[in-house]
């Protein structure tokens, strides 16, 4: 199946307003897992330094406490990478377009014999660097599949509500700190 040129200009309009808004939600995700990394820490020395209670129950809690972050932290490598799926689409489409001609013209030309042998084994090379080419957009598919696994996604919204109680946790913390 051949992609003509309207539907290529459409999906790069698609993907040239999308990725603004990409980019702005991996910039917002990215300072919110920062906050949230430094709240932890406090957590953690607020339990160890200033309650002296146990490094096991410390480590435990924070270890907790850093579960909603490392899920969110995930959603935002999705993010990121899914910013790269444009160029990498471009490159798949210029390739398999580029191949798909050459391979055309060389079946109309009904070339034989010997020199067939090696057109075919040229083929080869080629089919080994479009599903190369393959591999990288597959490998971008499950770089970005939290943002379109259902299970996932409600981890992350279980992480956002777990977050919040981390924040909580954090504040209290720092105001029993301030008071005592």
């Amino acid at each position: 199946m051949a992609l003509d040129e309207s539907t290529i200009s459409k999906l790069k309009l698609s993907f040239q307003r999308l990725l603004p808004l990409v980019d702005d939600l991996a910039d917002a995700l990215g300072v919110l897992l920062l906050i949230s990394l430094i709240v932890v820490i406090w957590i953690f020395f607020y339990l160890f330094f200033l309650n002296h209670l146990s490094i096991f129950i410390s480590i435990s809690v924070s270890g907790l406490s850093i579960l909603p972050v490392l899920i969110l932290f995930r959603f935002w490598l999705s993010l990121e990478h899914l910013k790269n799926i444009p160029k990498i689409a471009e490159e798949i489409i210029d390739d398999v377009s580029g191949d798909v001609t050459h391979s055309w013209h060389a079946a109309k030309s009904g070339k034989k014999g010997a020199l067939n042998f090696f057109g075919q084994a040229k083929k080869l090379f080629e089919i080994r660097s479009i599903l190369n080419s393959a591999d990288d957009i597959i490998g971008q598919y499950f770089s970005i599949g939290p943002l379109v696994n259902p299970f996932y996604l409600f981890l992350g919204v279980l992480s956002f509500i777990g977050l919040f109680f981390v924040f909580i946790a954090g504040v209290i913390m720092g105001l029993l700190s301030i008071m005592g």
